[in-house]
């Protein structure tokens, strides 16, 4: 009867990687509603903010794959252990800020915890869970999922009620208490010689340039560089227009929190159903989804309308993230996956990089509500491009 419950089939090193994925986005998503609020209280102009998020996001494009590299040659739960440390000088730095500039070296730290955590996690979790590799991986982006959900609902509340500080305090103790969770209850795990020795070669072998002759491959890289530019619009600029409607910080937060849950929720089904309906038509199902939601948010006041608007986001977050993933999976053969993945990593991070940048002069000149119709647009122009490149693909 429990051969059912394959979840029971699940090795522990992957149960205790979920859980620490859990606690990540939710210490991370805890400071989501207050870090911009937080900037422009210390006089951080809206172009400082937009590279401020432009420094996490680079400082982990550059190191995910050098990290990637280290992360076969040591030991990863050191790794592991290093990317809470680097989260908590994050935190520690909220805490401590006087000005813009102290928060710029708390999302250096930010970006580089996060590069080892989640390549570190991830390459362990592929090796422990042999026989399951999807349910595990399944399981590990849920509880992310879940984190992230509940983390600005509750920063939210914090700050309204009490302080921004308290958030941070927080935030802190739950990466500490993850890193406990590492030294005491993660099985040490390390990559044997001969395994090393074949990814490097694997990886000297493609170079990316066979990958680039892959169409499908980039199709999908060029939905992730548009879809980065979707998220990251709303988790650094909707707490400020947020705040501009004078929502409070636990609006903002249950917001923030309920997008996230709608994003969570479609995973699964997503995955499962994905095969009937097409991958590359989800991809470009997602990125329109997007573009409607980001361009309807700032034509809204309202709790429930600007709700609806950046769960229409979420929802195509989600499907897209689901979809690209299990496209990538078919589309390449092993010899390459790892460095089709690091292709779309570094398609997703350039486009995240430059919209924060460009987002943060278009806030200064336009105002804030045009940052979202200039990435709905860049959206839609996603969906195009993607139409464009799968017809021309069909008729090859």
């Amino acid at each position: 009867m429990y051969k059912r419950f394959k979840i029971m089939e699940i090795p522990k090193t992957a149960m205790i990687l979920a859980s620490l994925a859990f606690l990540s986005d939710l210490s991370n998503s805890i400071t989501l509603p207050t870090v911009p609020l937080l900037a422009i209280k210390l006089g951080a102009s809206y172009e400082f903010i937009g590279i401020m998020v432009a420094v996490s996001a680079l400082t982990r494009l550059i190191l995910v794959q050098p990290i990637g590299i280290l992360c076969d040659k040591i030991n990863k739960q050191f790794l592991l252990m290093l990317g809470f440390l680097l989260f908590n000088l994050n935190y520690f730095m909220l805490i401590i800020a006087v000005k813009p500039f102290h928060l710029l070296i708390g999302r250096f730290f930010q970006g580089v915890g996060s590069a080892m955590f989640y390549t570190a996690a991830l390459s362990l979790l592929l090796i422990s869970s042999d026989k399951n590799k999807g349910l595990a991986v399944g399981i590990y982006t849920t509880m992310m999922g879940i984190g992230f959900s509940i983390g600005p609902i509750i920063g939210g509340i914090m700050a309204e009620k009490m302080s921004y500080n308290l958030c941070y305090i927080s935030s802190m103790f739950i990466a500490l208490s993850a890193i406990i969770i590492i030294f005491l209850g993660l099985p040490t795990e390390k990559t044997s010689p001969n395994e090393l020795n074949k990814q490097t070669k694997i990886v000297e072998e493609t170079k990316y340039r066979k990958l680039f002759k892959n169409r499908d491959l980039l199709v999908t890289c060029i939905g992730a560089f548009f879809m980065s530019e979707a998220i990251g619009t709303d988790m650094s600029f909707f707490p400020i227009y947020g705040n501009n409607l004078s929502l409070s910080e636990k609006t903002i937060g249950i917001i923030l929190g309920i997008r996230a849950l709608f994003s969570t929720l479609v995973r699964i089904p997503i995955g499962k159903y994905s095969e009937k309906i097409g991958l590359k038509r989800l991809m470009m199902i997602a990125l329109l989804s997007a573009s409607i939601g980001l361009f309807l948010i700032p034509q809204f006041s309202i709790f429930w309308l600007l709700t609806l608007s950046i769960s229409l986001e979420g929802i195509g977050f989600g499907v897209f993230m689901t979809s690209a993933n299990i496209h990538i999976g078919k589309i390449t053969d092993d010899k390459n996956k790892g460095a089709a993945i690091g292709l779309y990593g570094i398609f997703s991070g350039l486009g995240s990089v430059l919209n924060m940048i460009i987002l943060g002069f278009i806030a200064g000149a336009f105002g804030v509500e045009n940052t979202f119709r200039f990435t709905s647009a860049m959206c839609f122009l996603g969906f195009l491009l993607l139409l464009i490149t799968i017809i021309k693909i069909k008729d090859n």
